[in-house]
């Protein structure tokens, strides 16, 4: 499977306002299903990137230290991230292995959130 591209990103959220806050990152809503055990919204940018978000209050809590194995963390690269720290409350900036300056924010559900200045 060589011709494979990164449909969506599923994120479980608590509430709504884990909706709001992906929409204040520039993430529009594009479709939404309400179901019997959840609700389903879409949301898209301008980049094309897709976040399919369940909301739904009886799943867990997301574990913080340990962390669990499987997704770590969901990276947006953004071309200036003094911008992206004013949409909301972040870490101080630092650099990446590869030069690059970044920095983290969670959701309202703790899921953990990078944003990383790719300067073209």
């Amino acid at each position: 499977m060589t011709d494979m591209h990164l449909n969506h990103i599923a994120i479980i959220v608590s509430a709504e306002e884990g909706v709001d806050f992906y929409k204040s990152l520039g993430f529009a809503e594009t479709t939404r299903f309400v179901r019997e055990r959840d609700t389903v919204v879409f949301l898209k940018n301008a980049d094309g990137i897709t976040l399919e978000l369940f909301v739904d209050a009886a799943h867990p809590a997301r574990l913080s230290y340990p962390e669990a194995k499987g997704l770590r963390h969901v990276c947006f690269s953004v071309p200036d991230l003094d911008a992206a720290m004013q949409s909301v409350p972040c870490e101080p900036a630092r650099t990446d292995f590869f030069g690059h300056r970044f920095t983290f924010t969670k959701d309202p559900d703790g899921q953990p959130v990078e944003f990383c200045e790719i300067i073209s």
